[in-house]
């Protein structure tokens, strides 16, 4: 009884001290500040996909504005051109009607009296009335001639008084969007600052806590060797026994698609790893989110929507924890960044500026929404 005794004291005491000589890698403190600083520097990157999607949906509404420019522009042009038509219409006019007046001028006030009398010399009743139509006819006209000149000239005046509103608010919209661009630059410009100094804190914890891991280390290294001769000396005392084997631990089977047309969207998104992220791009030579996305499925014939936010509301919605490889995953809803699963807890997707296109780990916390467009 004592024999066994001493055999599981010496076991307690040789356990005992493998745990103190196993590093505890960081204290509490130290690891706490990290993860707050982390967690800043993630919330500083959210910030920028935001205003980047801010900035990608402004240069889409300035295209789409300049093809409504190009067309209004066509408009406009049409729209001179029938000024001038009008305004030649209406100088025709005025000399007709200036004629007019210079013919009643020249006859006077003696018009009416001339009519009345050509009235009264009537033969006949008959004939009384032949005259009366025409000295009706000529008044009608005089009247038509003044009226459609009135209508030509408002008509002149509305056509440009629009057309000059039509420029007036291209214009403005104009310099609306030039405007927000500007001041979205500036938050980028600032968050990217904070940014910077986070991460160079954050640099700087990493290091304090790697030069207190190594003192620790080493401290516990010279502990252990004082104990050393303590330990050989009742290892002898110590029960030997043969743990029985590990069991592989068992994993879920991989959710990957065998879609062939998954396959090749992955295979083509991973050509451009590397590529610079631009503000509005879609094509190699620059992606930003969302134009990497419609770039990429366009090669296997699938047509999507150029912003993240209407990307979002293609195909059909599932879960997070639903995911196979070649699945949008969205930030934001409506999404202000896009990326494409690829298995394996990753995704692919052009970051923010200043970065590439890469593939990063997949974290569902951080998303909001996911849609398959694949079939």
């Amino acid at each position: 009884m004592i024999k066994k005794l001493l055999k599981y004291t010496a076991a307690a005491f040789i356990l005992a001290t493998t745990l103190q000589v196993t590093p505890a890698f960081a204290n509490p403190v130290t690891n706490g500040q990290i993860d707050a600083t982390k967690e800043q520097i993630n919330d500083f990157e959210t910030k920028i996909q935001q205003l980047d999607n801010r900035i990608s949906l402004a240069m889409e509404k300035s295209r789409e504005l300049n093809e409504s420019i190009g067309t209004q522009q066509g408009k406009i042009e049409e729209t001179e051109a029938e000024i001038a038509k009008a305004e030649t219409a209406l100088e025709n006019h005025k000399k007709v009607y200036s004629e007019r007046l210079k013919s009643i001028q020249l006859k006077g006030n003696q018009s009416v009296v001339t009519y009345a009398e050509l009235l009264l010399s009537s033969g006949s009743v008959s004939e009384f009335f032949n005259r009366f139509t025409a000295i009706s006819q000529i008044i009608e006209s005089d009247t038509e001639l003044l009226d459609g000149l009135n209508l030509k000239e408002q008509t002149l005046i509305e056509a440009k008084e629009q057309l000059h509103t039509q420029i007036n608010q291209l214009k403005q919209s104009q310099l609306e969007l030039a405007a927000e661009q500007q001041q979205i630059e500036k938050d980028k410009e600032q968050i990217e600052k904070d940014l910077a100094a986070a991460q160079g804190t954050l640099q700087a914890q990493l290091a304090q806590q790697e030069a207190e891991q190594r003192a620790l280390l080493a401290q516990q290294a010279a502990e252990q060797a004082q104990q050393q001769p303590q330990q050989q000396s009742l290892v002898t005392a110590t029960p030997t026994f043969t743990p029985a084997p590990a069991q592989a631990p068992s994993t879920p089977a991989a959710n990957a698609a065998s879609s062939a047309t998954a396959n090749a969207v992955i295979a083509n998104a991973k050509q451009y790893l590397g590529v610079p992220y631009v503000w509005g791009g879609s094509t190699p030579s620059g992606f930003d989110c969302s134009g990497f996305v419609s770039y990429v499925y366009r090669s296997v014939g699938i047509s999507l929507p150029r912003t993240s936010s209407a990307q979002q509301n293609v195909g059909t919605r599932i879960s997070l924890n639903q995911l196979q490889p070649g699945d949008l995953v969205f930030k934001g809803m409506p999404a202000y960044h896009v990326g494409i699963y690829i298995g394996g807890g990753q995704y692919i997707h052009a970051p923010q500026t200043g970065d590439v296109v890469k593939i990063a780990p997949f974290n569902p916390s951080k998303f909001s929404t996911a849609s398959r467009v694949l079939r």
